[in-house]
């Protein structure tokens, strides 16, 4: 039996995330752990999903509600990760994928959610082509890194690790 149970892999519907996913898809039929595919969206993105709902009404926005339909940005928020999946991912076997969509704050989500799940292993993109200066603003992904309680593997965002040798 594999040390890997659970693989989270949070996607942001990019390209990066997309190859993320279908490298995380293939460590967990190698090791026959469960995927978990994570999206974090956040308040922001619910209040301009409200400004396009008003606008598809054909009605101003010039008093806001009080309440944002969370529970609808959430919902159609599930309905894309769901068409994302099944864009990236073609032939999952019999891998079993769980879907999480989640508002909050994207680093604190992924932590929350580590710890609830009991993840094992956690699939990141570095976004920058080199990991050093996004290490040196700030230290934030080594910040957050830092703060999980699982390996975490950091994918670069361009295609090939090493050049090709001819």
């Amino acid at each position: 039996m594999s040390a890997l149970q659970k693989i989270l892999v949070p996607v942001d519907f990019s390209n990066e995330s997309a190859s993320d996913l279908k490298y995380a898809v293939s460590l967990a039929q190698e090791t026959q752990a469960e995927l978990i595919v994570l999206h974090v969206t956040q308040k922001k993105d619910a209040d301009s999903f409200l400004d396009l709902l008003a606008v598809m009404e054909g009605s101003p926005m010039l008093n806001r509600p009080a309440r944002i339909p969370v529970d609808r940005l959430l919902s159609d928020k599930a309905l894309d990760l769901y068409h994302f999946i099944e864009k990236v991912v073609r032939n999952s076997g019999r891998l079993m994928i769980r879907k999480k969509v989640m508002l909050g704050n994207k680093a604190e989500t992924i932590l929350r959610v580590i710890g609830e799940e009991n993840i094992d292993l956690v699939v990141l993109t570095v976004r920058n082509k080199s990991i050093f200066p996004y290490l040196m603003n700030r230290g934030r992904l080594l910040k957050v890194i830092s703060r999980f309680p699982c390996p975490v593997v950091l994918r670069p965002p361009f295609p090939a690790l090493w050049p090709q040798l001819a």
